[in-house]
């Protein structure tokens, strides 16, 4: 139920503030490339400096800053505009469906008790990737189509 909640949520707002997302979707990815090579690493790095703080802990707040803060910020500060009409819509779902599949697995850990959300978690991280190419497919499609203020 969190998973659904948590895509319901980042659909409203990827719908309703109508901002250029093709950037917020590469630093979204970006974000993931990074947790991949250097999560681990730079965790353990912080946790020299905060080890009454679980490790666990640690990561999951880098992870979801580099997936959901960043990105987020990034979107909020952009340019209004960015695709219209059917396209607005289709590109609001998958930014919210790619975010909330990277998400699932956090929020299925740390919310234990949603048996849903761990469902949806584990066929989610099955389509992981595919969801991921069409996201950077719709991010490169927003920025050759954004027109900016000219």
């Amino acid at each position: 139920m969190v998973i659904i909640i948590t895509l319901v949520a980042l659909f409203l707002v990827f719908f309703f503030f109508k901002r250029h997302s093709g950037p917020a979707h590469l630093a979204m990815i970006a974000g993931l490339s990074v947790y991949e090579m250097f999560g681990v690493q730079f965790a353990s790095w912080i946790h020299k400096f905060f080890a009454q703080v679980p490790i666990d802990l640690i990561q999951t707040i880098i992870y979801l800053a580099l997936i959901l803060a960043f990105p987020l910020l990034l979107y909020l500060r952009s340019r209004h505009g960015g695709l219209s009409g059917i396209m607005r819509i289709i590109e609001a779902a998958l930014f919210s469906a790619i975010m909330t599949a990277l998400l699932s697995a956090t929020l299925a850990k740390y919310v234990p008790f949603d048996g849903l959300a761990t469902q949806i978690s584990k066929f989610i991280s099955t389509i992981e990737g595919p969801i991921v190419l069409v996201g950077v497919i719709s991010a490169y499609i927003d920025i050759m189509f954004y027109r900016g203020n000219k």
